[in-house]
Protein backbone atom coordinates (compact mmCIF):
# COMPACT_ATOMS: atom_id res chain seq x y z
CA UNK A 1 0.00 0.00 0.00
CA UNK A 2 2.84 2.36 0.89
CA UNK A 3 4.64 1.69 -2.40
CA UNK A 4 1.42 2.25 -4.34
CA UNK A 5 0.82 5.54 -2.56
CA UNK A 6 4.40 6.62 -3.27
CA UNK A 7 3.98 5.83 -6.97
CA UNK A 8 1.00 8.17 -7.03
CA UNK A 9 2.60 10.88 -4.92
CA UNK A 10 5.89 11.62 -6.66
CA UNK A 11 4.46 12.42 -10.13
CA UNK A 12 1.80 14.69 -8.62
CA UNK A 13 4.29 16.42 -6.34
CA UNK A 14 6.68 16.94 -9.26
CA UNK A 15 4.02 18.56 -11.44
CA UNK A 16 2.56 20.66 -8.64
CA UNK A 17 5.89 21.99 -7.41
CA UNK A 18 6.80 23.01 -10.96
CA UNK A 19 3.51 24.84 -11.43
CA UNK A 20 3.90 26.68 -8.13
CA UNK A 21 7.42 27.80 -9.11
CA UNK A 22 5.88 30.27 -11.58
CA UNK A 23 4.67 32.24 -8.56
CA UNK A 24 8.31 33.07 -7.79
CA UNK A 25 8.57 34.98 -11.08
CA UNK A 26 7.13 38.38 -11.97
CA UNK A 27 4.46 39.61 -11.58
CA UNK A 28 3.80 37.48 -8.49
CA UNK A 29 7.35 37.94 -7.16
CA UNK A 30 7.16 35.33 -4.38
CA UNK A 31 10.91 34.98 -4.83
CA UNK A 32 11.44 32.94 -1.65
CA UNK A 33 9.08 30.25 -2.94
CA UNK A 34 11.53 28.95 -5.55
CA UNK A 35 13.80 27.49 -2.84
CA UNK A 36 10.96 25.36 -1.48
CA UNK A 37 9.41 24.35 -4.79
CA UNK A 38 12.83 23.27 -6.09
CA UNK A 39 13.62 21.43 -2.85
CA UNK A 40 10.59 19.17 -3.42
CA UNK A 41 11.82 17.61 -6.69
CA UNK A 42 15.37 17.46 -5.33
CA UNK A 43 14.06 15.34 -2.47
CA UNK A 44 12.18 13.12 -4.93
CA UNK A 45 15.06 12.76 -7.40
CA UNK A 46 17.53 11.45 -4.87
CA UNK A 47 15.00 8.77 -3.83
CA UNK A 48 14.12 7.66 -7.37
CA UNK A 49 16.07 5.64 -9.91
CA UNK A 50 17.39 7.32 -13.05
CA UNK A 51 14.34 6.72 -15.26
CA UNK A 52 11.82 7.69 -12.60
CA UNK A 53 13.85 10.76 -11.69
CA UNK A 54 13.92 11.81 -15.34
CA UNK A 55 10.13 11.51 -15.50
CA UNK A 56 9.87 13.53 -12.29
CA UNK A 57 12.18 16.17 -13.75
CA UNK A 58 10.10 16.30 -16.91
CA UNK A 59 6.87 16.68 -14.93
CA UNK A 60 8.38 19.43 -12.76
CA UNK A 61 9.47 21.32 -15.88
CA UNK A 62 6.06 20.75 -17.50
CA UNK A 63 4.38 22.37 -14.50
CA UNK A 64 6.76 25.31 -14.72
CA UNK A 65 6.62 25.77 -18.50
CA UNK A 66 2.88 25.26 -18.96
CA UNK A 67 2.05 27.85 -16.32
CA UNK A 68 4.97 30.13 -17.15
CA UNK A 69 4.60 30.47 -20.94
CA UNK A 70 0.84 30.06 -21.23
CA UNK A 71 0.73 33.62 -22.58
CA UNK A 72 1.77 32.31 -26.01
CA UNK A 73 -1.94 31.45 -26.36
CA UNK A 74 -2.73 35.13 -27.01
CA UNK A 75 -0.42 35.42 -30.00
CA UNK A 76 -1.55 32.11 -31.48
CA UNK A 77 -5.31 32.24 -30.90
CA UNK A 78 -6.30 35.84 -30.23
CA UNK A 79 -4.00 37.48 -32.77
CA UNK A 80 -3.02 34.51 -34.94
CA UNK A 81 -6.55 33.17 -35.40
CA UNK A 82 -5.46 29.62 -34.52
CA UNK A 83 -8.31 27.39 -33.27
CA UNK A 84 -8.33 27.04 -29.49
CA UNK A 85 -7.39 23.35 -29.52
CA UNK A 86 -4.61 23.85 -32.07
CA UNK A 87 -3.14 26.75 -30.06
CA UNK A 88 -3.30 24.69 -26.86
CA UNK A 89 -1.68 21.72 -28.63
CA UNK A 90 1.21 23.84 -29.93
CA UNK A 91 1.87 25.27 -26.46
CA UNK A 92 1.69 21.79 -24.93
CA UNK A 93 4.15 20.40 -27.49
CA UNK A 94 6.53 23.32 -26.93
CA UNK A 95 6.42 22.71 -23.17
CA UNK A 96 6.99 18.99 -23.72
CA UNK A 97 10.13 19.83 -25.66
CA UNK A 98 11.43 22.43 -23.20
CA UNK A 99 10.89 20.02 -20.31
CA UNK A 100 13.21 17.46 -21.86
CA UNK A 101 16.22 19.49 -20.74
CA UNK A 102 15.37 19.18 -17.05
CA UNK A 103 14.65 15.47 -17.53
CA UNK A 104 18.04 14.97 -19.20
CA UNK A 105 19.80 16.88 -16.44
CA UNK A 106 18.29 14.68 -13.74
CA UNK A 107 18.83 11.46 -15.69
CA UNK A 108 22.50 12.35 -16.25
CA UNK A 109 23.08 12.84 -12.53
CA UNK A 110 21.20 9.76 -11.33
CA UNK A 111 22.55 7.49 -14.05
CA UNK A 112 26.20 8.46 -14.37
CA UNK A 113 27.31 10.20 -11.18
CA UNK A 114 28.11 8.80 -7.70
CA UNK A 115 25.13 7.94 -5.52
CA UNK A 116 26.14 10.26 -2.69
CA UNK A 117 23.16 12.20 -1.33
CA UNK A 118 25.05 15.31 -0.19
CA UNK A 119 27.03 15.55 -3.44
CA UNK A 120 23.92 15.12 -5.56
CA UNK A 121 21.92 17.73 -3.71
CA UNK A 122 24.63 20.36 -3.25
CA UNK A 123 26.72 19.89 -6.40
CA UNK A 124 25.42 17.53 -9.07
CA UNK A 125 21.82 18.70 -9.42
CA UNK A 126 22.86 22.41 -9.35
CA UNK A 127 25.61 21.83 -11.94
CA UNK A 128 23.25 19.78 -14.10
CA UNK A 129 20.63 22.51 -13.86
CA UNK A 130 23.11 25.15 -15.07
CA UNK A 131 24.37 23.04 -17.96
CA UNK A 132 21.01 21.96 -19.35
CA UNK A 133 19.31 25.31 -18.78
CA UNK A 134 22.08 26.80 -20.89
CA UNK A 135 21.57 24.14 -23.58
CA UNK A 136 17.86 24.96 -23.69
CA UNK A 137 18.81 28.49 -24.71
CA UNK A 138 21.08 27.28 -27.53
CA UNK A 139 19.59 24.27 -29.33
CA UNK A 140 17.59 25.29 -32.45
CA UNK A 141 18.38 28.96 -31.62
CA UNK A 142 17.02 28.39 -28.11
CA UNK A 143 14.03 29.37 -26.00
CA UNK A 144 15.43 31.07 -22.91
CA UNK A 145 12.59 32.17 -20.68
CA UNK A 146 11.61 30.57 -17.35
CA UNK A 147 15.12 30.62 -15.92
CA UNK A 148 15.27 30.49 -12.13
CA UNK A 149 17.79 33.30 -11.80
CA UNK A 150 15.19 35.88 -12.82
CA UNK A 151 13.34 35.29 -9.55
CA UNK A 152 16.22 36.76 -7.52
CA UNK A 153 16.74 40.10 -9.27
CA UNK A 154 16.01 42.07 -6.07
CA UNK A 155 17.85 39.72 -3.71
CA UNK A 156 21.50 39.05 -2.77
CA UNK A 157 22.08 36.05 -5.07
CA UNK A 158 21.64 38.33 -8.10
CA UNK A 159 24.94 39.94 -7.10
CA UNK A 160 26.62 37.02 -8.90
CA UNK A 161 24.95 37.95 -12.22
CA UNK A 162 27.58 40.54 -13.29
CA UNK A 163 30.28 37.96 -12.51
CA UNK A 164 28.92 34.62 -13.74
CA UNK A 165 25.58 35.46 -15.36
CA UNK A 166 21.96 34.52 -14.77
CA UNK A 167 22.55 30.75 -15.16
CA UNK A 168 24.90 30.84 -12.18
CA UNK A 169 22.21 32.54 -10.07
CA UNK A 170 19.91 29.63 -10.95
CA UNK A 171 22.64 27.19 -9.96
CA UNK A 172 23.10 28.87 -6.58
CA UNK A 173 19.33 28.72 -6.01
CA UNK A 174 19.66 24.97 -6.58
CA UNK A 175 22.50 24.76 -4.04
CA UNK A 176 20.26 26.42 -1.46
CA UNK A 177 17.39 24.04 -2.31
CA UNK A 178 19.73 21.07 -1.87
CA UNK A 179 20.80 22.34 1.54
CA UNK A 180 17.13 22.64 2.58
CA UNK A 181 16.53 18.99 1.65
CA UNK A 182 19.57 17.81 3.59
CA UNK A 183 18.61 19.79 6.68
CA UNK A 184 14.99 18.61 6.50
CA UNK A 185 15.78 14.92 5.98
CA UNK A 186 18.86 14.47 8.13
CA UNK A 187 18.28 16.85 11.03
CA UNK A 188 18.02 13.98 13.52
CA UNK A 189 21.50 12.79 12.64
CA UNK A 190 23.10 16.22 12.43
CA UNK A 191 25.19 17.71 15.20
CA UNK A 192 26.28 21.32 15.37
CA UNK A 193 29.43 20.67 13.35
CA UNK A 194 27.78 18.75 10.52
CA UNK A 195 24.86 21.20 10.37
CA UNK A 196 27.26 24.10 10.05
CA UNK A 197 28.95 22.36 7.12
CA UNK A 198 25.59 22.53 5.30
CA UNK A 199 24.57 25.99 6.40
CA UNK A 200 27.93 27.69 5.94
CA UNK A 201 28.09 27.43 2.12
CA UNK A 202 24.60 28.91 1.86
CA UNK A 203 25.46 31.77 4.21
CA UNK A 204 28.66 32.43 2.25
CA UNK A 205 26.69 32.52 -1.02
CA UNK A 206 24.18 35.02 0.33
CA UNK A 207 26.83 37.17 2.01
CA UNK A 208 29.07 37.22 -1.06
CA UNK A 209 26.09 37.92 -3.31
CA UNK A 210 25.03 40.82 -1.10
CA UNK A 211 28.52 42.31 -1.25
CA UNK A 212 28.78 41.85 -5.02
CA UNK A 213 25.35 43.43 -5.52
CA UNK A 214 26.78 46.72 -4.27
CA UNK A 215 29.86 46.65 -6.52
CA UNK A 216 29.89 49.09 -9.44
CA UNK A 217 31.66 47.30 -12.29
CA UNK A 218 31.43 50.16 -14.77
CA UNK A 219 32.12 53.89 -14.74
CA UNK A 220 30.60 57.03 -16.18
CA UNK A 221 31.83 58.23 -19.56
CA UNK A 222 30.83 61.64 -20.84
CA UNK A 223 27.76 63.63 -19.94
CA UNK A 224 24.28 62.19 -19.31
CA UNK A 225 21.84 62.36 -22.21
CA UNK A 226 18.18 63.30 -22.01
CA UNK A 227 15.90 60.58 -23.36
CA UNK A 228 12.16 60.47 -24.05
CA UNK A 229 10.38 57.16 -24.67
CA UNK A 230 7.08 57.22 -26.55
CA UNK A 231 4.50 54.59 -25.53
CA UNK A 232 1.80 54.62 -28.25
CA UNK A 233 -0.44 51.93 -26.71
CA UNK A 234 -1.80 50.70 -30.05
CA UNK A 235 -3.85 47.50 -29.51
CA UNK A 236 -2.47 44.58 -31.51
CA UNK A 237 -5.86 43.69 -32.95
CA UNK A 238 -6.00 47.03 -34.83
CA UNK A 239 -2.30 47.78 -35.23
CA UNK A 240 -2.13 46.60 -38.84
CA UNK A 241 -5.59 47.73 -39.92
CA UNK A 242 -5.40 50.20 -42.82
CA UNK A 243 -7.59 52.76 -41.08
CA UNK A 244 -5.15 52.88 -38.12
CA UNK A 245 -2.01 53.54 -40.15
CA UNK A 246 -2.18 57.32 -40.37
CA UNK A 247 -3.59 57.92 -36.85
CA UNK A 248 -0.76 55.78 -35.44
CA UNK A 249 1.93 57.64 -37.37
CA UNK A 250 0.38 60.98 -36.39
CA UNK A 251 0.29 59.98 -32.72
CA UNK A 252 3.98 59.08 -32.58
CA UNK A 253 5.00 62.17 -34.57
CA UNK A 254 2.95 64.58 -32.45
CA UNK A 255 4.13 63.14 -29.14
CA UNK A 256 7.73 63.33 -30.35
CA UNK A 257 7.46 66.92 -31.58
CA UNK A 258 6.08 67.89 -28.18
CA UNK A 259 9.37 66.88 -26.56
CA UNK A 260 11.70 69.77 -25.77
CA UNK A 261 15.37 69.76 -24.83
CA UNK A 262 15.90 66.05 -25.36
CA UNK A 263 18.88 64.36 -26.99
CA UNK A 264 17.16 61.13 -27.98
CA UNK A 265 13.60 59.96 -28.62
CA UNK A 266 12.82 56.24 -28.85
CA UNK A 267 9.76 54.54 -30.34
CA UNK A 268 8.91 50.86 -29.74
CA UNK A 269 9.23 47.83 -32.00
CA UNK A 270 7.38 48.26 -35.34
CA UNK A 271 5.94 51.55 -34.15
CA UNK A 272 5.48 52.54 -37.80
CA UNK A 273 2.86 50.11 -39.20
CA UNK A 274 4.37 50.08 -42.68
CA UNK A 275 7.54 49.25 -44.62
CA UNK A 276 10.47 51.64 -44.67
CA UNK A 277 10.35 52.14 -48.46
CA UNK A 278 6.68 53.14 -48.28
CA UNK A 279 7.21 55.51 -45.35
CA UNK A 280 10.14 57.45 -46.83
CA UNK A 281 8.30 60.84 -47.02
CA UNK A 282 7.16 60.45 -43.41
CA UNK A 283 10.67 59.58 -42.22
CA UNK A 284 12.21 62.45 -44.19
CA UNK A 285 9.85 64.86 -42.49
CA UNK A 286 10.81 63.45 -39.10
CA UNK A 287 14.51 63.77 -39.98
CA UNK A 288 14.10 67.46 -40.83
CA UNK A 289 12.27 68.12 -37.57
CA UNK A 290 14.86 66.24 -35.50
CA UNK A 291 17.79 67.98 -37.20
CA UNK A 292 16.29 71.36 -36.30
CA UNK A 293 16.06 70.25 -32.69
CA UNK A 294 19.48 68.52 -32.65
CA UNK A 295 17.70 65.35 -31.51
CA UNK A 296 18.13 61.74 -32.60
CA UNK A 297 15.09 59.51 -33.13
CA UNK A 298 15.09 55.71 -33.08
CA UNK A 299 11.99 53.98 -34.40
CA UNK A 300 10.88 50.41 -35.04
CA UNK A 301 9.90 49.55 -38.61
CA UNK A 302 9.89 46.65 -41.06
CA UNK A 303 12.44 46.79 -43.89
CA UNK A 304 12.49 44.81 -47.15
CA UNK A 305 15.92 43.73 -48.36
CA UNK A 306 17.19 43.18 -51.91
CA UNK A 307 15.73 39.65 -51.90
CA UNK A 308 12.31 41.04 -50.97
CA UNK A 309 12.60 39.46 -47.50
CA UNK A 310 11.28 41.38 -44.50
CA UNK A 311 13.53 42.32 -41.57
CA UNK A 312 12.47 43.60 -38.15
CA UNK A 313 14.51 46.75 -37.68
CA UNK A 314 15.33 49.79 -35.59
CA UNK A 315 16.04 52.87 -37.68
CA UNK A 316 17.77 56.06 -36.65
CA UNK A 317 16.19 58.75 -38.82
CA UNK A 318 19.71 59.90 -39.65
CA UNK A 319 19.98 56.73 -41.78
CA UNK A 320 21.61 54.09 -39.52
CA UNK A 321 19.70 50.83 -39.05
CA UNK A 322 19.86 47.71 -36.89
CA UNK A 323 18.34 44.44 -38.12
CA UNK A 324 17.02 41.91 -35.62
CA UNK A 325 19.34 38.88 -35.45
CA UNK A 326 17.56 36.42 -33.13
CA UNK A 327 14.05 35.64 -34.31
CA UNK A 328 11.10 34.22 -32.36
CA UNK A 329 10.31 30.57 -33.20
CA UNK A 330 6.74 30.22 -34.57
CA UNK A 331 6.34 34.00 -34.31
CA UNK A 332 8.93 35.37 -36.76
CA UNK A 333 10.22 32.21 -38.37
CA UNK A 334 9.07 28.61 -38.67
CA UNK A 335 11.67 26.08 -37.45
CA UNK A 336 11.82 22.69 -39.18
CA UNK A 337 9.56 24.08 -41.90
CA UNK A 338 9.58 20.82 -43.85
CA UNK A 339 7.98 19.09 -40.84
CA UNK A 340 5.41 21.69 -39.83
CA UNK A 341 4.38 23.44 -43.05
CA UNK A 342 0.80 22.92 -41.86
CA UNK A 343 1.45 25.65 -39.26
CA UNK A 344 0.61 28.36 -41.80
CA UNK A 345 -2.74 26.74 -42.51
CA UNK A 346 -3.93 27.33 -38.96
CA UNK A 347 -2.02 30.38 -37.70
CA UNK A 348 -2.07 33.76 -39.43
CA UNK A 349 0.50 35.81 -37.54
CA UNK A 350 1.61 38.89 -39.55
CA UNK A 351 5.30 38.68 -40.49
CA UNK A 352 5.60 35.13 -39.11
CA UNK A 353 8.40 34.16 -41.51
CA UNK A 354 10.93 36.97 -41.83
CA UNK A 355 14.69 37.17 -42.39
CA UNK A 356 17.30 37.70 -39.68
CA UNK A 357 19.97 40.38 -39.74
CA UNK A 358 23.70 39.67 -39.93
CA UNK A 359 25.36 38.53 -36.72
CA UNK A 360 28.01 41.23 -37.06
CA UNK A 361 26.50 44.71 -37.36
CA UNK A 362 27.96 48.11 -36.58
CA UNK A 363 26.63 49.76 -33.46
CA UNK A 364 24.11 52.52 -33.90
CA UNK A 365 25.17 55.89 -32.54
CA UNK A 366 22.39 57.87 -30.87
CA UNK A 367 22.91 61.32 -29.33
CA UNK A 368 26.62 60.80 -29.92
CA UNK A 369 26.66 57.59 -27.86
CA UNK A 370 27.20 54.05 -29.24
CA UNK A 371 24.20 51.98 -28.15
CA UNK A 372 23.48 48.26 -28.04
CA UNK A 373 20.09 47.50 -29.58
CA UNK A 374 17.95 44.42 -28.95
CA UNK A 375 14.49 43.85 -30.35
CA UNK A 376 11.95 42.02 -28.16
CA UNK A 377 12.93 38.32 -27.85
CA UNK A 378 16.65 39.04 -28.28
CA UNK A 379 16.71 40.49 -24.79
CA UNK A 380 16.10 37.01 -23.35
CA UNK A 381 19.56 35.90 -24.50
CA UNK A 382 22.49 37.31 -22.57
CA UNK A 383 24.86 36.32 -25.37
CA UNK A 384 22.97 38.55 -27.80
CA UNK A 385 23.03 41.53 -25.47
CA UNK A 386 26.69 41.35 -24.42
CA UNK A 387 27.74 40.91 -28.07
CA UNK A 388 27.73 44.72 -28.33
CA UNK A 389 29.78 45.25 -25.17
CA UNK A 390 31.92 46.87 -23.93
CA UNK A 391 31.71 49.21 -26.94
CA UNK A 392 28.05 50.07 -26.32
CA UNK A 393 27.65 52.63 -23.55
CA UNK A 394 23.87 52.27 -23.17
CA UNK A 395 21.50 49.34 -23.86
CA UNK A 396 18.17 49.84 -25.61
CA UNK A 397 15.40 47.27 -26.00
CA UNK A 398 12.35 47.94 -28.14
CA UNK A 399 9.40 45.60 -27.88
CA UNK A 400 5.72 45.10 -28.63
CA UNK A 401 4.23 42.96 -25.88
CA UNK A 402 0.73 43.91 -27.05
CA UNK A 403 0.79 40.43 -28.64
CA UNK A 404 0.23 39.01 -25.14
CA UNK A 405 -2.43 41.37 -23.83
CA UNK A 406 -2.72 41.75 -20.05
CA UNK A 407 -0.91 38.49 -19.30
CA UNK A 408 2.13 37.76 -17.14
CA UNK A 409 4.46 37.99 -20.17
CA UNK A 410 5.21 41.75 -20.08
CA UNK A 411 6.15 41.46 -16.39
CA UNK A 412 8.42 38.47 -17.03
CA UNK A 413 9.96 40.31 -19.98
CA UNK A 414 10.64 43.36 -17.82
CA UNK A 415 12.38 41.21 -15.18
CA UNK A 416 14.56 39.72 -17.93
CA UNK A 417 15.52 43.25 -19.04
CA UNK A 418 16.52 44.07 -15.49
CA UNK A 419 18.77 41.02 -15.37
CA UNK A 420 20.44 41.98 -18.68
CA UNK A 421 21.18 45.48 -17.31
CA UNK A 422 22.67 43.96 -14.16
CA UNK A 423 24.82 41.46 -16.08
CA UNK A 424 26.10 44.19 -18.39
CA UNK A 425 26.54 46.98 -15.84
CA UNK A 426 24.69 49.37 -18.17
CA UNK A 427 21.56 51.48 -18.18
CA UNK A 428 18.77 49.75 -20.09
CA UNK A 429 16.12 51.80 -21.87
CA UNK A 430 12.93 49.82 -22.66
CA UNK A 431 10.60 51.27 -25.27
CA UNK A 432 7.40 49.28 -25.61
CA UNK A 433 4.04 49.73 -27.34
CA UNK A 434 1.73 48.89 -24.43
CA UNK A 435 4.23 48.46 -21.57
CA UNK A 436 6.27 47.87 -19.58
CA UNK A 437 8.18 50.99 -20.69
CA UNK A 438 10.97 51.90 -18.29
CA UNK A 439 14.45 53.15 -17.47
CA UNK A 440 16.56 50.52 -15.68
CA UNK A 441 19.82 51.24 -13.86
CA UNK A 442 23.12 49.30 -14.05
CA UNK A 443 22.28 47.36 -10.87
CA UNK A 444 18.99 46.16 -12.35
CA UNK A 445 16.99 48.74 -10.42
CA UNK A 446 13.89 50.33 -11.96
CA UNK A 447 14.40 54.07 -12.13
CA UNK A 448 11.16 55.08 -13.87
CA UNK A 449 8.32 53.27 -15.59
CA UNK A 450 5.03 54.04 -17.28
CA UNK A 451 1.71 52.38 -16.45
CA UNK A 452 0.70 49.68 -18.90
CA UNK A 453 -1.96 50.29 -21.56
CA UNK A 454 -1.69 54.07 -21.41
CA UNK A 455 -0.51 56.49 -24.07
CA UNK A 456 2.40 58.31 -22.52
CA UNK A 457 5.95 59.66 -22.59
CA UNK A 458 8.66 58.71 -20.12
CA UNK A 459 11.61 61.07 -19.79
CA UNK A 460 14.87 60.71 -17.86
CA UNK A 461 18.59 61.47 -17.87
CA UNK A 462 20.72 58.43 -18.77
CA UNK A 463 24.43 58.19 -18.04
CA UNK A 464 26.62 56.44 -20.65
CA UNK A 465 28.91 53.90 -18.96
CA UNK A 466 32.20 52.32 -20.00
CA UNK A 467 34.10 49.27 -18.83
CA UNK A 468 33.05 45.65 -18.62
CA UNK A 469 31.68 43.38 -15.92
CA UNK A 470 33.43 40.00 -15.56
CA UNK A 471 30.41 38.38 -17.22
CA UNK A 472 30.78 40.60 -20.28
CA UNK A 473 34.38 39.39 -20.63
CA UNK A 474 33.76 35.65 -20.36
CA UNK A 475 30.01 35.24 -20.86
CA UNK A 476 28.35 31.97 -19.86
CA UNK A 477 31.39 29.91 -20.76
CA UNK A 478 33.00 30.02 -17.32
CA UNK A 479 30.03 28.76 -15.28
CA UNK A 480 28.93 26.34 -18.01
CA UNK A 481 32.47 25.03 -18.41
CA UNK A 482 32.92 24.55 -14.65
CA UNK A 483 29.56 22.77 -14.40
CA UNK A 484 30.39 20.49 -17.31
CA UNK A 485 33.84 19.66 -15.93
CA UNK A 486 32.36 18.93 -12.50
CA UNK A 487 29.84 16.47 -13.90
CA UNK A 488 32.33 14.88 -16.29
CA UNK A 489 35.01 14.54 -13.62
CA UNK A 490 32.76 12.76 -11.14
CA UNK A 491 31.30 10.56 -13.90
CA UNK A 492 34.81 9.41 -14.85
CA UNK A 493 35.68 8.88 -11.19
CA UNK A 494 32.59 6.74 -10.65
CA UNK A 495 33.39 4.63 -13.68
CA UNK A 496 36.97 4.04 -12.50
CA UNK A 497 35.80 3.07 -9.05
CA UNK A 498 33.25 0.67 -10.56
CA UNK A 499 35.93 -1.00 -12.71
CA UNK A 500 38.18 -1.45 -9.68
CA UNK A 501 35.45 -3.12 -7.59
CA UNK A 502 34.73 -5.53 -10.46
Amino acid sequence: MENKLWRLQWPLLSLLSGALTTLAFAPFDLSWLVFLTLAVPFYLWQRLDAKQAAISGWLFAMGLQCTGVSWIYYSLHVHGSAPVLFAALLIFLLCCYLSLYTALAVYTVNRFLPDKTALRLMLFYPAGWVLFEWLQGYVMTGFAWMQLGYTQIDYPLSGFAPVFGNHAVGGFIAVCAGAIVLLATQYKRLNIRSASVLVLPVLVLWLAGGILKNVSWTQAEGEPISVSIIQGNIPQKVKWKSHMKQPTMDLYRDLSLAQEDVDLIIWPETAVPDYWHRAVPYIRELRREMEQRNTDLLLGIFVKNADNRVLNSVLNVNGEVYYKRHLVPLGEYIPLRFLIEFFNKFVKIPMSDIASGDEEQSLLVAAGVPVGISICFEEAFARDVIKDLPEAKILINVSNDAWFEDSIEPHQHHAIARMRALEAGRYMIRSTNTGITSFIGPHGEVIKRLPQFKVGVLKAEVQPLSGATPFVRWGDWLIVGLSGLLLLGFAVLRRKQASITR
